[in-house]
């Protein structure tokens, strides 16, 4: 079976792509080096950049501080 010939004046259709899809490179916003992980992708920043702007909250559990208490009565 031979294929059609095109209608003149139509263009033709688009080649199929040769291999998979390539991802483009997607950069940090703020230092501009190319990302690799799915999450660094996803928000747009590196670990190190993503760091710098949101720093991890001090961890309750292990913050600790004296007290001055008076001696209790009768001891």
């Amino acid at each position: 079976m031979e294929l059609p010939e095109p209608f003149p004046g139509f263009p033709e259709p688009p080649a199929e792509p040769a291999g998979p899809a390539v991802r483009r490179p997607v950069r940090c916003a703020l230092c501009g080096r190319p990302l690799t992980g799915a999450e660094s992708r996803r928000t747009g920043l590196g670990p190190a950049c993503d760091a710098k702007l949101h720093p991890a909250g001090p961890d309750i559990r292990t913050r600790r501080h004296e007290v001055d208490q008076d001696p209790l009565p009768g001891t």
